[in-house]
C-alpha cells in the first residue's frame, strides 16, 4: 500500500505535466493562426514578383478571359477561343521573362502582343476589337503609371 504522500506527490507531478502539455499545445496553435495569418510561413504573402503576382499562365489566361467576357460581352463560342489566345500568350511571356536582358524582354514581349493581337481581331466582331484595344491602352497606361507588378 502507498502512503499518502506519495500518491499526493504523483497526483502534483501529473498535474504539473498536463498543464505544460496544455500551455505547449496552447502556444502551438496561437503561432500556428498567426503564422497562418501572415501567409503560412510566418512571412508576408507570396507575391511572384515579375508583374504577374505569382499566378500560373492558367490563371491569369482564366482572369483576362473573364475581363474580357465581362467588357466585351463575349459568346460563349468567342470566350472558348479567347481562352485558348489568352493562355498562349500568357505562356510565351513566362518565357520572355525568363530573358534577363530588360531590352530583349520589351521586344519580344511587344512582338507577342502584336501577334496576340492580330488573332483577337479573328475572334473579336469590330466593335468588340475596338474596345479590346482601349483595355490594352488603359493597361499599358497603368503600368507606366505604377510599374509593373503593382
Amino acid at each position: 500500500m502507498k502512503n499518502e504522500s506519495g500518491n499526493s506527490i504523483s497526483k502534483s507531478i501529473r498535474y504539473g505535466m498536463m498543464l505544460k502539455m496544455t500551455i505547449i499545445i496552447l502556444f502551438s496553435v496561437m503561432v500556428t493562426t498567426v503564422a497562418a495569418q501572415k501567409g503560412g510561413n510566418g512571412g508576408p504573402p507570396p507575391s511572384g514578383g515579375q508583374g504577374h503576382g505569382g499566378a500560373t499562365p492558367e490563371m491569369r489566361a482564366k482572369r483576362q478571359t473573364d475581363r474580357m467576357k465581362e467588357q466585351l460581352k463575349l459568346t460563349s463560342a468567342q470566350e472558348t477561343k479567347v481562352e485558348a489566345i489568352n493562355l498562349k500568350y500568357a505562356k510565351k511571356m513566362d518565357e520572355v521573362r525568363k530573358n534577363a536582358d530588360p531590352a530583349i524582354q520589351k521586344k519580344n514581349a511587344l512582338a507577342i502582343q502584336s501577334q496576340r493581337e492580330n488573332e483577337m481581331k479573328g475572334v473579336l466582331n469590330a466593335t468588340q476589337y475596338k474596345e479590346y484595344l482601349k483595355m490594352v491602352a488603359e493597361l499599358k497606361e497603368r503600368m507606366m503609371k505604377n510599374g509593373p507588378g503593382r
